[in-house]
């Protein structure tokens, strides 16, 4: 794979962006979504740096796909609820790289719980890692490409629960709420510096945290609550960050959910219930 690097003039609003040579940190990229996205960032030139935090030997096989594809990838442990250790996936970049050009704040948490029920710990610990690690990696990654030059991009993977109220996870609700006003406000401060920022907002798709619902969503669908005829897999949601990394826009949610936050009422079976109609 040809990584020849980018101009320095060569930012993420001009019509035809590139990823060659460009340098990438996704974080909680060792499974599901994450995963999807180092590995398609990589199938388009860009070098990658692999976060996990307790899945070594399944960041392991990201780092080996992304290898047989032709690109690089380092591994870096890294909790990133911690703040603290936030410096060490910049430095891993510009170590092997010498460069960081896109930050993608993926990682999250799922806590289930009763909005009557759940406890200040469940929701201070889904909030540290779901809103306030985010928040607080682009402010820093923002600082070191405005201090380097570099007109970069940072992508928020979003969700359709910032809008949909879930009672039942009522924490990742208000964070990922909480999150897509962090992507804007940051979209906003950064524009004069050249840095696009955009979200996705990912809708349902078959991950460890959401496989549970697949079920519900396949039963919906069938009978035409939802527009789309199956739920989304990983690669359609790195499909929607590239989009994201490519649009001549900053401030922007690209839409993923499936159809989910359509509201017409498409029902398939319409023609049944005119069958079922009584007769004079």
């Amino acid at each position: 794979m040809h990584t020849s690097p980018p101009s320095d003039n060569d930012g993420f609003f001009v019509p035809d962006v590139s990823l060659k040579g460009r340098a990438a940190i996704v974080t909680g990229s060792s499974r599901g979504i994450g995963r999807a996205t180092a590995i398609e960032l990589a199938r388009q030139g860009c070098n990658v740096v692999v976060n996990f935090n307790r899945s070594r030997e399944a960041a392991g096989e990201v780092k080996a796909e992304i290898e047989q594809l032709g690109g690089k990838a380092v591994l870096v442990q890294c909790d990133v609820s911690d703040l603290n250790q936030h410096q060490k996936l910049i430095d891993a970049a510009e170590d092997a790289y010498g460069r960081l050009d896109i930050l993608v704040n993926n990682a999250a948490a799922v806590a289930v719980a009763d909005v009557l029920e759940e406890s200040t710990d469940v929701f201070d610990a889904t909030l540290r890692t779901n809103l306030r690690a985010p928040h607080f990696l682009t402010q820093r990654v923002s600082n070191h490409m405005i201090a380097q030059g570099t007109l970069g991009c940072i992508v928020y993977m979003l969700s359709i629960n910032a809008t949909l109220a879930s009672d039942n996870r009522p924490s990742y609700c208000i964070s990922k709420a909480g999150l897509a006003m962090s992507m804007r406000l940051f979209a906003g401060r950064l524009a004069e510096h050249g840095i696009k920022v955009n979200g996705v907002e990912v809708g349902i798709t078959d991950t460890d945290f959401v496989r549970i619902r697949i079920p519900d969503y396949l039963d919906a669908a069938k009978k035409g609550y939802v527009l789309m005829p199956r739920p989304a897999v990983p690669r359609d949601m790195a499909l929607a960050a590239l989009a994201a990394i490519k649009l001549f826009d900053t401030g922007a949610i690209i839409p993923a959910s499936g159809g989910i936050m359509n509201p017409t009422l498409n029902l398939r079976r319409m023609s049944e219930l005119e069958s079922k109609k009584p007769k004079n």
